[in-house]
């Protein structure tokens, strides 16, 4: 189970997601090489997989994302499946998005992070996955 964090360039104007206008078009993160580089400057050591799946591992938590987009071809958003029970993760979601010039969207509170809120989101999320392993225990 992961806490699912979506980068993309949202309009800053907007407060929560029903704020954008359904004719919206994102801008560009820029090409899939700029992408994969932003995010190996703030991840060192992420490794790609030959089907564009990026792995990093972290102290107590770990980011897979698939920035599957050719060298040259736009992105227009990142998305950061993050296992783990570390404090860090959320500042690294952060990162994430700083260095992209972006913003980070938690898919599971349907809430944009910020420096105030991303570590409670996370924390809300880690009680929710705890919940639901213990209701599967045996």
């Amino acid at each position: 189970m992961s806490w699912d964090v979506f980068i993309m360039r949202f309009p800053p104007e907007a407060e929560v997601i029903d704020e954008i206008p359904e004719s919206w078009e994102p801008p560009s993160l820029g090409t899939g090489r700029d992408v994969r580089g932003v995010l190996a400057d703030v991840l060192p050591g992420i490794e790609y997989a030959q089907n564009g799946w990026g792995d990093y591992e972290g102290p107590g938590f770990s980011i897979s994302t698939p920035v599957k987009d050719a060298d040259e071809a736009t992105v227009a958003g990142v998305s950061l499946f993050i296992h783990g029970d570390s404090e860090a993760a959320a500042p690294a979601a952060l990162a994430v998005a700083n260095a992209l010039k972006a913003r980070a969207f938690d898919t599971g509170s349907g809430d944009f992070l910020t420096a105030d809120c991303a570590q409670s989101a996370f924390d809300t999320w880690r009680a929710y996955r705890d919940r639901v392993l213990d209701q599967r225990a045996p």
